[in-house]
């Protein structure tokens, strides 16, 4: 009876359509079966995921082809981000993006190159016209790498509309996955008597109960006034464990669709709002993303279909709310939550009061200033996207901004008067974990230090006097290195960081790679260098504080 029942209810759970894409004009990026280890608008740490995460098989080095004809149209190279990256501009009015590469093809390397040593900077940011280079579908462009802030070796692959560069799900465009698993629920929660001003939201975990494979059932539950439901949720392909995000999560009260989440695209300015959509405060506690299946307040995200926020305020009798959650290929998963008046209130955490005072309310709509002595805060208007309170006071020099429960949207400007007017002097901030952080080192006309973040915590005055490590990994001063083709070195600042590097050979600069998960820059011999038995190299390394450090060093290699 019960299978019949739930049968009953998956009916009404209809797909929404949508929108009509170009599934057989691009043809997939490697050459290799499409295996992803990240999904689209998957939930990062301050983003949501603007492509598809494609495996190389831990390797570097895959060829790397244009899905379809066009030209490129950019060529990006950074130390962080997509680190090597090509822009590639279709005729349809799409473009395709191909990012963490190792290095791109002859003619492209070769014309990024020239640029590099011009400019005399690892770091570019080119913007090309059409016809300058041109690149045929499937056409090798550039080779797999690790690049940039991956994490491992990987092609980071989008498809964009041209015309305002908005992501698009690259899988609504026919490139075929092997995908025959549901997602996965791992947690479920409910939010009790909701508040208009939605402070104090907590999260209370529902037990789940396998009724199939792809349903599943909560304890039965009452509720008290404005009621959510919040999800934590992955998916998994066929030929990969890895925890991707889902496509869609789709809600119902009795059977009526309440509102739509649906990965399809959105625009880079949306990513802000990501601490809208998940449970701010439980992530900080729990390093767990809760997705809240209602809307909070600032929370104008596109990926909703909406019909209302969100929110149930059940009457008396039975009732049921209901969550598909759904993959691209329509593999999904239910939960059906039966509320029952009759049934006995869920336990609900307790909601401890927290021994921080928080002395300043913060409106919302208006602009906040504060003047502590000779320091300055300034909140911006709609920073927090809600009126909150915020705990302000100047004690032992330093000057305390905190509220870790809730996320920043804009940034705050400190003024910070630089009090001991010494060298290597910065400006860092502590969090609640007791984590510490460069902020900057920056003076202005007043000799105070000035920056805007969105990092609340406690502001302080730091000092580093330590030079930048400079260390080389290839050879000793005077080797004979003619068996090599590229030299390396350690360069590394624990305190502040690295601000800039430059290495030359024989007083010209050549072009260091700089790999900053690994604290290493390396030079390949390229056409630019001038063979001479004997050659002379000096590394510059700068921290963010002005310390400076070089080495000077030499080795020998055949000059034809």
């Amino acid at each position: 009876m019960r299978i019949i029942l739930i049968i009953v209810y998956l009916v009404p759970w209809i797909i929404i359509s949508q929108d009509k894409y170009p599934e057989n004009y691009f043809s997939k990026p490697v050459e290799i079966p499409l295996i992803l280890s990240g999904s689209f608008g998957e939930l990062r740490s301050n983003h949501f995921h603007s492509g598809i995460d494609i495996k190389t098989q831990s390797k570097q080095g895959l060829n790397i082809v244009s899905s379809a004809d066009g030209y490129v149209s950019r060529i990006k190279i950074a130390h962080g981000g997509f680190g090597k990256a090509i822009y590639v501009n279709h005729k349809n009015g799409y473009t395709t993006v191909y990012g963490h590469l190792k290095k791109f093809n002859t003619e492209i390397e070769n014309y990024i190159k020239k640029i590099q040593y011009r400019r005399e900077s690892y770091e570019v940011d080119v913007y090309l016209n059409e016809n300058t280079l041109n690149v045929y579908k499937n056409q090798i462009i550039a080779f797999s790498g690790n690049t940039g802030g991956s994490s491992g070796p990987h092609l980071h692959y989008e498809i964009r509309k041209t015309s305002n560069q908005k992501p698009l799900n690259p899988l609504l465009f026919g490139m075929e996955v092997k995908d025959t698993r549901r997602p996965e629920i791992k947690d479920l929660f409910i939010y009790n008597d909701v508040d208009t001003n939605f402070n104090n939201l907590t999260a209370n975990k529902l037990k789940l109960t396998k009724l199939n494979d792809s349903v599943f059932n909560s304890n039965e539950i009452n509720i008290n006034g404005l009621t959510g439901f919040g999800i934590n949720v992955i998916d998994k392909q066929d030929l990969a464990n890895n925890k991707n995000g889902v496509y869609k999560i789709s809600t119902y009260y009795n059977n009526q669709l309440v509102n739509s989440i649906h990965y399809d695209g959105f625009l880079f300015e949306e990513s802000i709002l990501i601490n809208t959509l998940i449970d701010y405060k439980y992530y900080l506690n729990n390093k767990e993303r809760i997705i809240k299946l209602f809307k909070s307040p600032g929370n104008t995200l596109s990926f909703y279909e909406n019909l209302n926020n969100g929110l149930i305020n059940k009457t008396k009798g039975y009732s049921e709310f209901k969550i598909k959650i759904s993959d691209i290929k329509n593999n999904n998963t239910y939960v059906i939550i039966p509320l029952n008046s009759e049934n006995k209130l869920i336990q609900q955490n307790k909601k401890v009061k927290s021994k921080i005072k928080y002395n300043k309310l913060i409106n919302n709509d208006l602009e906040s200033n504060f003047n502590i002595e000779n320091y300055q805060i300034s909140i911006p208007k709609n920073t927090f996207l809600k009126n909150v309170n915020l705990l302000i006071e100047l004690k032992n020099d330093s000057l305390k901004v905190i509220n870790p429960t809730i996320p920043v949207f804009k940034n705050i400007k400190i003024v910070f008067p630089n009090y001991f007017n010494k060298k290597g002097n910065y400006l860092a901030n502590r969090d609640q974990n007791n984590n510490e952080y460069f902020i900057t080192s920056k003076l202005n006309s007043k000799n105070n230090f000035e920056t805007k973040t969105k990092r609340l915590g406690t502001f302080f005055i730091k000092n580093d006097s330590v030079l930048p490590l400079i260390k080389s990994l290839s050879f000793k001063k005077g080797d004979w290195i003619s068996n090599k083709n590229e030299i390396k070195f350690k360069i590394l600042d624990k305190e502040t960081g690295i601000k800039k590097y430059r290495g030359s050979i024989n007083g010209k600069w050549v072009l260091f790679e700089y790999e900053y998960k690994k604290n290493e820059i390396s030079y390949s011999f390229d056409q630019y260098y001038i063979k001479k038995s004997r050659n002379e190299v000096e590394i510059y390394v700068e921290d963010m504080v002005g310390n400076i450090n070089i080495l000077k060093t030499s080795f020998y290699r055949k000059a034809n």
